[in-house]
Order: structure tokens, then C-alpha cells, then sequence
């Protein structure tokens, strides 16, 4: 008789609570909601469906090493030992480092490692144990701006703030779309946007700002302020100005707890809305009126993603957005933003901790250790960079510039890939490293929990639900291995290591718990109680006068408002007619894990379409279904138009995750579509300054339609 047990999603940033059916024989055969969790949230198809991914015979199952020259598009590989496969790296590792220097050697880890509570204790700090200062981080396309500007207004790393969804009368959501990405950075339990609705059903209010219509805008949540792309800095900005003028700004607060003010607000004055409302695309009225809606509310908040940190200014934007947590007093308080209760602690650490030299010169380095990622083939090619470790990430379709990546990777001395897949960046590698997958390894809820960004705060243990099949490893245990063969120090020194989960144990202790503890718990999860919300500032605000930074001054060191500036004039001078390109989320895919499930990517689903409005199609004479090139000198790509109605004119939105060359991953290549990352800019000063983000929203494009034997030809591979 079949039985279940509890185990939970590592997707994304909920880790949905789940009962696995296990059958007789121990396998398991099916996922299904856990309705007795003490969290709730409900799991979506990606992660009831993950069988298909942990079955896929697509999956690697025993270390590879490449008998043929990088130089050729496609690899050969042959299978070898752990022992011979690891020994050979590490013999390679301590040479490149011996004749080329610490800094030679580079990692890349992909987010998969944040939702891999045992092996984010290894193969985060492995580039701290190698002393390398050369490291290229997933962050640089993800959050790092956001990460700077909370280190440097709070004098700690990443205090995440989090919106009060269950309190709060008022919520404004910049650049995310909860109901299809889940959130970022932020583990709230998927309740299809109930929590949402609550707001609107018990009187509050809920704005989005997007370019797009979002799903999670329904007339149950709230409207869509829809923004043009790469302008919500100088949305921000009017907002604020509006805010103070109307006298929104709680200057107690401010007096008491921010330092800096004046230059904060001698900022905001400068950004009335007539000054920039034409450039966004949103009405003085509008803005107006939102800002009328704020000061008005008994409390509100805050939350900013991913639309807004691609863009070019997204640390500008993130300040703007934590000031108006601080400005308005809603820091700390019910129904506005604070610091959930988790295993973190705060540690008082300087904003820049070293350098390192690059093209571009003498870069200095955060917390986050990550140097710009769009410089990474310059780096390879003046012999700075000879070998890289990449962990669960597929740089070549997450980076901008799949093309000069390609050469960059073929160049390398050194490319070993640990993943569940023989990835589009795999192939390019010299060792292909077979991982296990989140049911062949046991777990906590890490990611939520030891980054205090829950809204329940709480933990969850998980037992390895299937052995792992063939040759897999654990990464964990694959990372500290490689450390061993370079001579390097090793949790596998420690005979009572534990599979990785004995570190976990000092972080759950802060709470009189251990993984022992967690097992016979029911649904072996404890809910952690949330400490009082004004302990933010006491416990989170560690810049030696006790202070928020409200105006850090490394923004004017590197020229940010300048910037600004210059950005402003060129919106301002462009044509009308511009068309940017946006990424969308689509619940059908996710990065290098779900491309190659073929229930997935049937239909509509098998490629990526170009969203564009009807207004912006009538201008080029395109029609629904046309074959189109889109380019700009960046790159070019070849796919179907959709018109939509939730567009706004001058966006055009695409997903990403889409055009793999990965010959081993046969659904994933099989399948149409285009890798939105060949439009983006690379190289030399393409990134923005200080967080080193890339630029991969609101990049302009041109479109123009191919001829109509084309057409058919792709709507027949798309069919």
C-alpha cells in the first residue's frame, strides 16, 4: 500500500509544502498538496510536476570528461571515475593556480544553490577558500543592486525588508509579478494571490507598475500603472516628490533615525512630475493621485524585483523604494515593511571588502563578491580568467551575449559543470559533473529561513525521498571534494560531517532546534516566532551612529545621479516610436530545469513569442502569427509576433529560458524559440555602475517582418 510523506518544492522562493506518495518499492510516484502544513500554500504544476524532470533519461548520471576540442560547437564526451574525474581537476585547478595566480580561477553558481540548504554552506564560500577575487554571480542579472543599496543604507549585508501582506492598507509592487514569478526574495506561501485580495476585500489597496498588464492585476488585487519600460527610476523620483510636498514624509522618524536626510530630500525635490511624467508614460494625475493614496493610508507598503533591477539605474530605483519605507514611517511598523525573524544575524561589515583588476580597471568588491558578468569574455581573453567552476547555473543562456560567451567558454583552460543536466553551457565544458536533484537529498527550507525573508517565518526538514540514481552526487559533497583535491580546507576533514547538514545545526540551535528535532515534528516543520517589527531598528541598523544612511554617498562617487541625468535627456530625445524589449515570466518554464519536460513545451508552449501591442504592430505592418527578426547591435533573433492587449505601446515583451543548443537535452533543443539574452549588451561599461548589474530590461529593439516562405516554415516548427 502506497504511503506519503512530507517533503517540500525547491523552485523558487515559497519551497511549497508537498506529500509525496511513495509506492511499495519505495519510489516515489506522485506529488500532492499538503493540506495539514502549518504554513499552507498550495504548489503550482512546476513542482507537482517535477517527476518528469526527476525521471528525464535525458539526466546525467555518471561523470564526463570531453575527448574533442572546445572549438567544436558540439562535445564529445566520455564516461570516467569520480576518482579519475576528480583528481584530474584538481590537478588542474592547482596548476592554473600555480602559474596564472588565485585570481585565474572563477565560480559561477546558479540560484539553484540558494533552495540547497546543505550545499549553499560549501559552494558559496568555495571562491572565499580558493581566494579568488575574480567571481561572477547570477546576482549581476538578478538582485545585487537592491543587495548594495540595503548594505549601504543599513550598514549590514541584505536586511531584505519585507511588505506586511496580512496588515497593510496600501501595497505598491514595482517591476514583479507575484502571481506568476511567486515573489523574489521574498517566501510567501502560494495562495494564488489571495493574500492580495485581502488587502482590496478589507479596504486597502493594491497598485502594480509595470509595462505589461500583469496577471497578478485582476479587479480583485488592483490596477496596473503601466509604465514605460526603464523609466520607473523617474517614476519613483516623482513619486516621492509628491509625497513630501504633500507632507507625507514623517519627520520624527526621520530626525530620529535617518542620517543624511537632507541630501535624500534635497533629491526628491528636484523631481516634480512634470518634469519626467512624459518620459514614463504615466499622467501627472496619476502619479498625483498615487501619492495622495500613500500619504492617505493608516499604513503601507513597499516591494520592488527583477523588472526594475535589469534595468539601467535599478540601484537609484532601489534607494527610492527603501526611502519611501523610511520616509513615510512605515519602516518597522504593522502594516509596512520589516525584518522577518530567521536564522540571520546581523553583522556590522564595510560596503566594500577588496578590488580587483579588470578591463575596465580597479573594481572594487561588496559583500556580494560578484565583478560584472557582461565583462567576463574580455576577461577570458586577456588571460585574467583560465578556469571556471560552475555550479547548478547555465551562464551561456543566463548571461547577455550567448555568441562572444561561446568563444569565451571554448577558451577556457579549465570548465567543470555540476548539474542535473547537460546543459547548453555543459556542452562547452571540459568536466561534466552528474548532481542529484532535490529528492535525492535531504533538506531544510534554507533559503527563506537562514535569510530571514519569510512571511511566516518557520523551518521544514526533508528526508532524501529517492536514492540517487547511478553515479549522481550531491553538490555539497561534490564541492567539498574538489576543495580536498586542491588541498584546500574541507567540511569532508570532519568525519561527523553529516551529508553537509551538521553546519545547519548552529543556525537552528538559535532557535532550540536541530535536524533531529525537525524529523519528529509534525510535518517535521516548527513555526519560528516573529520578534516585534520596531526591533528593526536596534537590531538591523548598524552604521556606527546608530543611523540609516538616507543618502549613501557612494551614489555620488560613481556618478549615479549624473547618470540619471544623462539618461533623462536621452529619453527624452528618442523617437516615439521606439520599441524596448521587457522579459516576461511565464509559469511554463524556469531557467535550465524545466525545458526539457515535454509536457511543458507542447503547443504554444514549445517556443517564445514577441508580445507586442496592436498599436506598435500597425506601425511595422505586422500581424498576428508573422515571422519576424528582431535585432539591434547587440544581436538578432528570428520569432512569431503576438499582439496583445496587455502591452503597453513601446514594450515588447519575451520570455527568457527559451533557444537551447544543448544536444543532450533533446526536448530542450528540439523545440523552437530564441534566447532573449543574444539582444542584450556585453562588454566594456555596458553595466551599471557600482552594482555591476547587467542591463536586459528596456533595451531597444527593431523588428521587421521576414518573407512569407519564412513564415510558413516556422509556424510549421512552432506547430
Amino acid at each position: 500500500m502506497n504511503q506519503t510523506k512530507p517533503t517540500f518544492c525547491r523552485i523558487c522562493e515559497p519551497m511549497c509544502p508537498l506529500l509525496a506518495e511513495i509506492d511499495d518499492r519505495g519510489k516515489v510516484v506522485d506529488f500532492k498538496p499538503n493540506p495539514n502544513h502549518p504554513v499552507g500554500g498550495t504548489p503550482c504544476h512546476k513542482g507537482l510536476s517535477w517527476l518528469p524532470v526527476h525521471h528525464d533519461p535525458d539526466r546525467l548520471n555518471w561523470p564526463l570528461k570531453r575527448m574533442n576540442p572546445k572549438s567544436e560547437a558540439k562535445g564529445v564526451f566520455g564516461r570516467i571515475s569520480w576518482e579519475q574525474a576528480l583528481s584530474e581537476i584538481g590537478e588542474k585547478l592547482k596548476s592554473i593556480r600555480h602559474n596564472y595566480g588565485k585570481n585565474s580561477v572563477t565560480f559561477w553558481h546558479g540560484n539553484p544553490i540558494a533552495f540547497a540548504s546543505a550545499a549553499g554552506t560549501v559552494i558559496m564560500t568555495m571562491a572565499d577558500l580558493f581566494e579568488t577575487s575574480t567571481r561572477f554571480s547570477p546576482g549581476t542579472q538578478d538582485f545585487f543592486d537592491r543587495a548594495l543599496v540595503l548594505h549601504a543604507m543599513y550598514g549590514c549585508p541584505m536586511p531584505l525588508m519585507i511588505p506586511d501582506l496580512k496588515h497593510t492598507d496600501y501595497l505598491l509592487v514595482v517591476g514583479s509579478n507575484p502571481r506568476v514569478s511567486h515573489w523574489t526574495l521574498f517566501s510567501v506561501p502560494n495562495d494564488n494571490g489571495q493574500l492580495l485580495k485581502d488587502i482590496k476585500a478589507r479596504g486597502g489597496k493594491v497598485r502594480f507598475v509595470n509595462p505589461r498588464r500583469i496577471e497578478s492585476s485582476t479587479p480583485e488585487t488592483g490596477d496596473t500603472v503601466q509604465v514605460r519600460p526603464d523609466t520607473d527610476v523617474y517614476f519613483l523620483a516623482a513619486l516621492s516628490h509628491e509625497i513630501h510636498r504633500l507632507g507625507g514624509f514623517d519627520e520624527d522618524m526621520l530626525a530620529k533615525h535617518g542620517n543624511n536626510v537632507e541630501g535624500y530630500i534635497d533629491f526628491v525635490r528636484r523631481w516634480p512630475p512634470e518634469k519626467v511624467a512624459s518620459v514614463t508614460g504615466v499622467e501627472i494625475s496619476e502619479i498625483k493621485t498615487i501619492a495622495a493614496e500613500i500619504v492617505a493610508a493608516k499604513s503601507a507598503s513597499f516591494y520592488i524585483s527583477t523588472g526594475v533591477h535589469q534595468g539601467r539605474q535599478g540601484t537609484l530605483s532601489s534607494w527610492l523604494l527603501e526611502m519611501l519605507i523610511v520616509a513615510t514611517g512605515n519602516l518597522g511598523k504593522e502594516g509596512g515593511n520589516y525584518k522577518a525573524t530567521g536564522a540571520d544575524e546581523p553583522i556590522p561589515m564595510p560596503l566594500f571588502t577588496s578590488h580587483v583588476d579588470t578591463p575596465d580597471g580597479k573594481l572594487p568588491l561588496t559583500l556580494a563578491g560578484a565583478i560584472p558578468s557582461v565583462i567576463f569574455p574580455e576577461m577570458v581573453e586577456d588571460g585574467s580568467v583560465r578556469a571556471m567552476l560552475c555550479f547548478f547555473g547555465n551562464p551561456l543562456m543566463s548571461m547577455p551575449g550567448e555568441d562572444r560567451l561561446r568563444e569565451a567558454f571554448a577558451k577556457l583552460d579549465l570548465l567543470i559543470c555540476a548539474d542535473i543536466f547537460h546543459t547548453a553551457t555543459a556542452e562547452l565544458a571540459d568536466y561534466v559533473l552528474p548532481s542529484t536533484d532535490w529528492l535525492e537529498r535531504q533538506d531544510i527550507t534554507g533559503f527563506g529561513f537562514l535569510g530571514g525573508n519569510q512571511l511566516i517565518p518557520h523551518v521544514q526538514y526533508t528526508e532524501a525521498l529517492a536514492e540517487p540514481a547511478e553515479e549522481r552526487r550531491n553538490d555539497w559533497w561534490i564541492g567539498a571534494r574538489i576543495l580536498q583535491e586542491v588541498g584546500l580546507p574541507s567540511p569532508l576533514d570532519d568525519p561527523d560531517h553529516r551529508n553537509g547538514l551538521k553546519a545547519l545545526d548552529a543556525a537552528l540551535a538559535k532557535f532550540d532546534l536541530s535536524v533531529e528535532k525537525l524529523k519528529s515534528m509534525p510535518e517535521q516543520t516548527a513555526l519560528i516566532p516573529q520578534e516585534p517589527k520596531d526591533t528593526v531598528f536596534d537590531k538591523w541598523v548598524l552604521h556606527e551612529d546608530g543611523k540609516i544612511d538616507c543618502c549613501p554617498a557612494c551614489f555620488a562617487d560613481w556618478g549615479l545621479y549624473e547618470r540619471f541625468e544623462r539618461i533623462l535627456a536621452e529619453l527624452k530625445a528618442e523617437s516615439p516610436d521606439t520599441l524596448k524589449l521587457i522579459s516576461m515570466r511565464t509559469p511554463y518554464m524556469h531557467n535550465s530545469w524545466m525545458p526539457n519536460v515535454e509536457p511543458l513545451r507542447k503547443g504554444s508552449l514549445s517556443s517564445n513569442k514577441l508580445r507586442v501591442s496592436a498599436e506598435d504592430a500597425a506601425k511595422r505592418g505586422l500581424f498576428e502569427g508573422d515571422t519576424v527578426r528582431v535585432f539591434n547591435d547587440h544581436g538578432s533573433v528570428t520569432c512569431l509576433i503576438e499582439i496583445r492587449d496587455d502591452i503597453r505601446s513601446g514594450a515588447a515583451a519575451m520570455s527568457h529560458g527559451y533557444g537551447h543548443f544543448a544536444p543532450k537535452m533533446k526536448v530542450a533543443s528540439s523545440k523552437g524559440g530564441a534566447n532573449y539574452n543574444q539582444l542584450l549588451p556585453m562588454g566594456s561599461k555596458t553595466y551599471e555602475p557600482l552594482s555591476y548589474m547587467s542591463w536586459m530590461c528596456g533595451v531597444p529593439i527593431e523588428v521587421e517582418k521576414l518573407f512569407e516562405q519564412l513564415t510558413q516554415g516556422v509556424r510549421l516548427a512552432n506547430s
